[in-house]
């Protein structure tokens, strides 16, 4: 997992989670939420905070458990009003110490590529040396989650295609392009 493009980080190493599991509470301050707000496009985020466990994983890894809940300040793209909206999301990941050896020929089809059951549990991220950032995965988490086009309750669009201005305006009689044609045909109807 790249975590240089985070905008909030909170390192922890799988070292500290050996034999039992850990309840972690992750909360950014002001300026790290306005950072996470910034780089995700929202006006504010006025509360942020993650209840975790971490579990360790067969040898080397971390599983991260748990849920973020987040209220969110966005501008509706109906009305261009800022709103807030609460989120919450559950977290269930798996994350593996960073691995060198070569894929077995067990995990390759006959035509030697990796096939994926989509039924099956995601394979596990992989932290690097050791230490996984959960700021990041919390601003992950938090990016998938965003609505693209964040929509106010209650919000409606009023204007419309000018097709239906045509539609809704008052009838007015329109000459036919054959009627003009059957005029010039006819000059003595003028």
């Amino acid at each position: 997992m790249n975590t240089s493009t985070f905008p909030y980080s909170n390192k922890v190493t799988a070292a500290s989670v050996v034999d039992a599991d850990v309840k972690r509470t992750f909360e950014p301050d002001a300026k790290d939420r306005q950072k996470i707000a910034d780089a995700y496009e929202l006006n504010a985020i006025p509360a942020l905070c993650a209840d975790l466990i971490l579990k360790p994983y067969r040898k080397n890894g971390l599983r991260v458990v748990g849920t973020v809940k987040a209220t969110l300040n966005q501008t509706c793209v109906v009305s261009l009003e800022p709103f807030d909206s609460d989120l919450v999301l559950d977290i269930d990941r798996t994350f593996e110490a960073h691995s060198s050896r070569p894929r077995k020929i067990r995990d390759l089809n006959e035509e030697g590529e990796i096939e994926i059951d989509l039924e099956s549990l995601d394979p596990p991220d992989v932290m690097m040396d050791g230490v996984l950032d959960v700021g990041a995965v919390i601003c992950e988490e938090l990016a998938l989650a965003l609505d693209s086009f964040p929509r106010k309750p209650g919000a409606e669009f009023e204007g419309g295609d000018e097709a239906d201005a045509y539609e809704t305006s008052p009838k007015t009689e329109v000459p036919s392009a054959f009627a003009a044609l059957a005029a010039l045909k006819e000059p003595n109807k003028r």
